[in-house]
């Protein structure tokens, strides 16, 4: 019986620790791919701000959500600042 249980502790730990490490792989892996979008979901997760830079104008704002083909945020003069992403030139921040 000892080993049976020694054993099932083994299956859940390896379990819990391959599940977490997983995970981690996931977010660094989006960052290496994609360094924009990394860029812009920093911004949203810290409250943070950035300065995108699009078609010769610079928007500087707080990142509230981004999708597939949007970011979308505020700042002091806008409620609702709405970029496509396929649009952005550039991302710079300071976290």
């Amino acid at each position: 019986m000892p080993t049976t249980s020694r054993m099932l502790s083994w299956i859940l730990l390896s379990t819990i620790l391959a599940t977490g490490s997983a995970g981690a792989a996931d977010s660094a892996s989006v960052g290496e791919k994609d360094p924009l979008r990394a860029s812009l979901l920093e911004s949203k997760e810290k409250g943070k701000g950035v300065t995108i830079y699009a078609s010769g104008t610079t928007i500087s704002m707080v990142v509230t959500t981004v999708d597939e083909r949007y970011a979308v945020g505020r700042n002091q003069q806008a409620t609702r600042i709405v970029v496509r992403l396929d649009r952005i030139d550039g991302v710079s921040a300071a976290f």
